[in-house]
């Protein structure tokens, strides 16, 4: 199942990355000045600011492209917005706009914009001069301007505060110049500001086909599993399961073999349009510093495929997956941004937890809680903590003994893919149960 987007990350030192739980930063200093019709300055750099907001412009956040992308790997708009400024977008050097699509309205406060565009298309193709429009009628109407100005070439981490915050759905960036290279090029976008938290996707079952095969996905609340039926440009069959917040489904994706044989789980995002029409693949390179995979495939049918040949007898069962590797990943646990309260779409997977636990009186577990590294040690040891013994309090509530649970917040130690990037930090926030 290699994919359709196979980019080479640049070998460089990384000096800066996007994340998707943004640690506030000094500004950048001398950035130039916006257009006299709309006041927009660079943050100072002693500005208070929270020490996590979330990037509402990221694609592990929910963000996708509403125009389907077809054109060489480099040119992907979603480069831009990836969570990782060493694979950077590359486009003809003339003016073009690019819109995303947010899961749902928000007010944005505050711009940021990576443009060391050196590692590909010339720091010189970084993006000069652009405007930055929101809409919160369609992708390709009722536009209104947020911010217009300047972006100082190869500096990543370039913060505007927006004057007069306007709530959309849709931004679109207007890229007006560049530095005097061949290309346009941007390494990364970012928007922070108010949004309400996520709203479950509740119709993305279904088959999603392409050149490579088909995706035949199936939900159950807040769990996704399903399986990857090659044709045409593809030969390796796979399954996955795991769990989906809003529209974005984090899930394990493991290949098998002519033989039937698994290969080891890869992390893996799919994110799915909100009009149900469209879900998004990705996955992060061995680097750990940018995407090894991306397909943009279109749902052909609402009903999922039934799985078929080395697929169709894969147990992906919380049961079947402790019984064979002591150890199981449990997406689909929901918690409010930053806190660890469990969010009510969440009641399926702990209901079947606690199924699992009375179909099997013998069993105790340990329950873990793993955050990304953003935040700091002391508090991701805290949240993680707390988010454990949250899951571990609704267990017992529904008639599990304490003596069979273990709470145990294990922080950032333990990631399952890099922190480099917003995709792999989002695969990092998870439970795991370890039967004891």
């Amino acid at each position: 199942m290699r994919a359709i987007v196979t980019i080479v990350a640049c070998l460089c030192t990384l000096t800066a990355c996007s994340r998707q739980q943004q640690t506030a930063a000094p500004a950048t200093p001398a950035m130039a000045a916006a257009k006299p019709t709309q006041t927009i300055a660079p943050i100072a750099s002693s500005a208070a600011a929270p020490v996590v907001q979330p990037n509402l412009l990221s694609f592990a956040n929910g963000t996708i492209m509403p125009d389907h992308f077809e054109g060489e790997r480099v040119t992907a708009p979603i480069l831009m917005i990836d969570g990782s400024p060493v694979q950077n977008w590359v486009g003809d050097g003339k003016p073009q706009s690019f819109v995303f699509e947010l899961p749902q309205s928000a007010t944005i406060r505050t711009l940021e914009f990576d443009d060391d565009t050196g590692g590909m298309g010339g720091v010189d193709s970084g993006i000069r001069e652009l405007t930055v429009e929101v809409s919160d009628s369609s992708a390709s109407t009722g536009y209104r301007e947020i911010f217009t100005g300047s972006l100082e070439k190869g500096v990543n981490g370039q913060r505007f505060n927006v004057a007069k915050p306007l709530p959309g759905r849709w931004l679109r960036a207007n890229f007006k110049s560049n530095h005097g290279g061949e290309w346009f090029s941007l390494a990364e976008i970012r928007a922070f500001g108010d949004a309400p938290p996520p709203q479950l996707a509740t119709t993305i079952g279904g088959a999603y086909t392409s050149v490579w095969g088909s995706y035949n996905v199936v939900q159950h609340g807040t769990q996704i599993s399903g399986c990857f039926q090659p044709s045409g440009q593809s030969s390796q069959p796979g399954t996955f399961s795991g769990g989906i917040e809003g529209n974005v489904g984090k899930i394990l994706y493991v290949e098998t073999d002519a033989d039937g044989a698994p290969s080891k789980p890869t992390p893996a995002l799919l994110v799915f349009s909100r009009d149900g029409g469209r879900m998004f693949f990705a996955v992060v390179n061995a680097y750990g510093n940018g995407l090894d995979e991306f397909r943009d495939v279109p749902r052909t049918q609402p009903v999922a495929a039934a799985c078929k040949g080395n697929t169709a007898d894969v147990d992906t069962s919380l049961a079947g997956a402790l019984d064979k590797d002591g150890r199981v990943t449990v997406y689909g646990i929901n918690f409010d941004f930053n806190s660890a309260q469990i969010r009510p779409e969440s009641d399926g997977v702990l209901t079947q937890m606690v199924d699992m636990l009375k179909a099997k009186p013998e069993l105790a577990i340990r329950i873990e809680g793993h955050t990304d590294d953003i935040g700091g040690d002391a508090f991701n040891q805290a949240l993680s903590d707390k988010r454990a013994n949250a899951v571990k309090a609704r267990l017992m509530s529904a008639g599990i003994a304490d003596d069979r649970l273990q709470a145990v917040g294990k922080g950032a130690v333990a990631p399952i893919a890099s922190n480099a990037t917003d995709i792999g930090r989002a695969q990092n926030r998870r439970v795991e149960l370890v039967k004891q």
